[in-house]
């Protein structure tokens, strides 16, 4: 184990064996490589000995594996370089804490807000649509018969690709006013037509709102699968991050030889 700083560790270009001169004794590090830093808010507070019931404990397990986690306030967390940041419906944001996110996000950054009760009784903020006031949900006013499922992903949405499981139901969520953009908006809809993820481009970062709640509170999103590679491609949008792939191979620009030697290519 290597253990460094994710400023310095996402710097780090090149590993080698002292003294190994073979292709095996080298790895050149490339962006599979990189922990992006993202941070986690929550407006729920201490869960206590109840953590299954917490609004941060599925975000911080899914994505640990290929991220930096960290924990706190909006302005404690953006006192330091960081790719994304999750809030769990933290509720009304304070006008000062709103501003310095909104220039966060003009400069790169994502936020990704989850809705929750806060969230459907003051439907107002740093949102990427407008809302509805108040939720639908199993036996409301505005109801299903029963829970809804996913739609697949369209093409222009970062989640195309994914498979959707078909265990994973929604039963209750926030809902979007209707307006012109709002398709161009949805990343991610319920087989209904309704949003379920929206986005909107601001400067040179994105915010998110996910009109569902980030544990198994509102929904089966949460404990699945779909749910770490839906981050997991919401992480490779940040800073840093190449969001198009190449659909070709390319011509290479260095050639790593049996010896461990790079040099130009032929």
């Amino acid at each position: 184990r290597i253990d460094l700083p994710s400023e310095l560790r996402n710097r780090v270009a090149r590993l080698e064996i002292e003294n190994e001169k073979t292709a095996a004794g080298v790895v050149l590090m490339d962006e599979r490589w990189r922990r992006r830093p993202v941070g986690l808010v929550s407006g729920g507070g201490a869960i206590g000995d109840q953590p299954l019931l917490g609004d941060l404990y599925y975000l911080e397990r899914a994505l640990e594996p290929f991220a930096e986690v960290r924990r706190g306030t909006p302005a404690d967390l953006l006192r330091r370089p960081l790719g994304v940041m999750f809030l769990a419906d933290p509720g009304i944001l304070q006008s000062d804490i709103r501003r310095g996110l909104e220039r966060w996000i003009e400069g790169g950054g994502i936020a990704v807000r989850f809705a929750g009760p806060r969230l459907a009784q003051d439907a107002k903020g740093l949102l990427p649509i407008r809302l509805r006031g108040g939720d639908r949900f199993l036996g409301g006013t505005m109801s299903w018969a029963e829970p809804a499922s996913l739609a697949p992903f369209k093409e222009s949405s970062p989640f195309h690709g994914l498979a959707v499981p078909p265990g994973v139901t929604v039963r209750r969520q926030v809902l979007a006013r209707p307006s012109l953009d709002l398709a161009d908006r949805t990343w991610a809809k319920l087989s209904d037509g309704t949003p379920l993820v929206s986005a909107e481009k601001r400067g040179k970062g994105w915010l998110v709102l996910v009109h569902t709640t980030a544990n198994a509170e509102w929904s089966d999103l949460a404990l699945s699968g779909l749910f770490v590679e839906m981050l997991r491609r919401i992480v490779d949008l940040s800073q840093g991050v190449a969001a198009r792939r190449a659909s070709v191979p390319l011509a290479p620009l260095d050639l790593l030889d049996g010896f461990g030697r790079l040099g130009a290519a032929p």
